[in-house]
């Protein structure tokens, strides 16, 4: 089973890696030689220090080395050549080291139904993953991702038969990912690296208020300036701007699909004061966050 030894020098070499890694673990799965880690539902959609959480599902196939991954009530520990399935909107948090050769895992991220990232993570600092090479994926992804919910659900329920159902829906996944993949346009047709980078890093660090064009070049060791103008030339969108558009459409999910109350949603998207958070929810929709729920719950705005 191939390992992530080798180095990722662009998008291109780690979709055929990942072309290559894909039926490996999908026979495996079939012959019931990987371990999946599955976390019961407890804390679901809970603002928690130094833990975060997402809006859809989130796959680790760990390659080498191990993740201890940290839920509200459990821990659970990912060795080398197995899969953590985190469900949406469980807050956690990731610690990592060498095993069986240095840590390194594929990690598969749904941040909307017509978008998914993946990335090869490595351990820069002690302790820390940090995604590498990463990578987007634009298409229909909403049923790919409803498998991994599925299988999420079956884990509440252990049993032989349970056991199966999540490797058969964690195949079909994987199987369907291939496909995916197999029918990419070529390099060419695909933005630039670094702005894929800076989007994957953006979904990851919403909640952390010091995310900014400045903060994230320091995350992907490059410019500011270059950032920001290779940005907006490939999007037509300035940073600063795609950022507070994210933290705003991840406060219009959170507001539709949670319980959480203002304040939590505020801290959720990365803003420091729930005032202000209104102010910028109101300046994009035209409504506050409490009158956005209000019409929800009484109808006035239906399901999208």
């Amino acid at each position: 089973m191939n390992t992530a030894s080798e180095h990722f020098r662009s998008e291109a070499s780690l979709r055929q890696f990942t072309l290559r890694l894909l039926p490996e673990w999908i026979a495996a799965l079939h012959r019931d030689e990987i371990p999946v880690h599955i976390p019961k539902r407890r804390g679901f959609m809970t603002v928690q220090p130094g833990k975060t959480f997402h809006l859809h599902p989130e796959l680790f196939l760990q390659l080498t080395g191990e993740t201890t991954f940290t839920f509200p009530e459990e821990k659970l520990c990912a060795g080398p050549r197995s899969i953590c399935l985190v469900p949406r909107g469980m807050p956690h948090e990731e610690r990592v080291r060498a095993k069986e050769g240095p840590f390194a895992n594929l990690v598969f991220m749904y941040t909307r139904p017509q978008e998914l990232f993946f990335h090869i993570a490595h351990e820069r600092r002690p302790g820390r993953p940090s995604g590498t090479i990463g990578t987007r994926l634009q298409g229909e992804f909403k049923a790919i991702a409803t498998l991994l919910d599925e299988a999420t659900a079956q884990a509440q329920h252990p049993g032989s038969m349970s056991a199966h159902a999540i490797r058969g829906f964690l195949i079909a996944h994987l199987s369907l990912l291939h496909l995916a993949l197999e029918g990419e346009p070529a390099a060419d047709d695909r933005e630039p690296f670094k702005v894929t980078q800076a989007r994957q890093r953006i979904i990851r660090l919403l909640p952390d208020p010091k995310l900014s064009p400045s903060f994230l070049a320091r995350q992907l060791q490059c410019n500011a300036d270059y950032l920001s103008h290779l940005f907006r030339e490939a999007t037509g969108m300035p940073l600063q701007t795609y950022i507070n558009q994210q933290r705003l459409k991840r406060a219009y999910e959170l507001l539709e699909d949670t319980p959480l109350n203002i304040a939590q949603i505020s801290a959720a998207t990365g803003f420091t004061d729930p005032s202000y958070f209104s102010r910028a929810f109101r300046t994009w929709t035209g409504t506050t966050p409490r009158q956005h729920r209000q019409a929800l719950r009484s109808g006035e705005i239906g399901e999208s």
